[in-house]
């Protein structure tokens, strides 16, 4: 697992720029003021590990809080701590106030957390499938990059603006669909998304650059 971390915050240095081309080759008109992606929120679906117990469920933790494993600010790049801590952590446990649980017993076992979504289907039949759990995290991804961007407009001393379409009604109707719950929704979608919102603080960014918006607009 230290290893898949260490991966994980050396790839930003090639997948961001994709991200930004990415976007930029998306969107139409001036690639002047596209957004710029930051961060690289994760998603991890465990199928099999060597570990057993409560070392299963701590595996699963440190997944969805890769730092704690990594020394990110060494001298050539993000580099591995010591075998021992990650020995040390599987073997006492492992928690952190941010994250969040949303599995469900004798079905999953799920966490958010700042850093992504770890996630271990135990009953195919009945576990969320991982188009489900993508299509969640590419929503909030890109609302959070959208919201991101209207902020350093404000920073900036800018006045927000978008097109209409994308103006602050089209930010409320995501706000209502990410934290309302559908009539025909399971409770693991529920649970998901209520985690996967906590730790990305999404909710929050979502009413600012709404407020902003709405603001700029008259």
């Amino acid at each position: 697992m230290t290893d898949l971390a260490v991966w994980r915050y050396r790839s930003y240095a090639s997948d961001l720029p994709w991200a930004r081309d990415k976007i930029r080759e998306l969107l139409d008109g001036d690639h002047a003021g596209a957004p710029n992606p930051e961060y690289v929120l994760s998603l991890y679906c465990l199928t099999s590990g060597p570990w057993a117990g409560d070392a299963y469920d701590t595996a699963l933790r440190l997944l969805s809080t890769p730092s704690v494993l990594v020394d990110r600010g060494a001298p050539g790049g993000p580099a591995p701590l010591a075998c021992t801590v990650e020995e040390s952590l599987l073997a006492t446990g492992f928690d952190h106030p941010d994250i969040v649980p949303f599995g469900v017993r004798g079905v999953s076992t799920a966490y958010a957390g700042w850093s992504g979504v770890a996630y271990a289907s135990h009953s195919s039949e009945r576990s969320l499938t991982t188009d489900e759990l993508v299509a969640c995290e590419l929503t909030v991804q890109a609302l959070w990059c959208f919201t991101r961007h209207i902020q350093q407009m404000v920073e900036d001393g800018q006045d927000p603006s978008m097109p209409e379409r994308y103006g602050w009604r089209f930010l409320r109707a995501a706000a209502s669909r990410l934290t309302t719950a559908r009539a025909q929704e399971t409770a693991q979608h529920v649970l998901m998304r209520e985690a996967i919102m906590k730790t990305s603080g999404l909710a929050e960014r979502l009413r600012t650059a709404q407020e902003a918006l709405r603001e700029s607009a008259g």
